[in-house]
């Protein structure tokens, strides 16, 4: 009986040292890696402000309007 329950606490702590090295591996990896994200976004940035049209918004054309008047018939 003894062994059991020794043997459940060895795996629950393995379980718990694996998570805290695993959580502090992710946020070694999440800092180290900002400097290479932004640089990257900057980039994309500068590209993205290019290409994409400007949007207008909202505005009702024919076929917007065809649905509506479907709609309430």
């Amino acid at each position: 009986m003894k062994k059991a329950k020794t043997r459940f606490t060895a795996d629950r702590r393995m379980f718990l040292k694996g998570f805290a090295v695993a959580g502090g591996t992710a946020a070694i990896t999440a800092v180290s890696a900002t400097g290479l994200v932004d640089s990257a976004t900057k980039q994309n940035a500068a590209v993205d402000t290019v290409d994409k049209p400007v949007s207008r918004g909202y505005h009702e054309t024919q076929h917007i309007k065809d649905y509506y008047r479907i709609l309430r018939s």
